[in-house]
């Protein structure tokens, strides 16, 4: 029982990480299209 509750933890650990490097993402993207709106003015 203990291998499931460690294998279901380590699953929420991979699913967070991975939506905390796409949020990472989106916000420097957000960035670079505000900078290229800036150059564009």
């Amino acid at each position: 029982m203990g291998f499931m509750y460690a294998a279901y933890s380590v699953v929420w650990l991979v699913i967070f990480g991975y939506m905390l490097i796409i949020g990472k993402r989106h916000s420097n993207l957000k960035k670079e299209i505000e900078f290229l709106k800036q150059l564009d003015n």
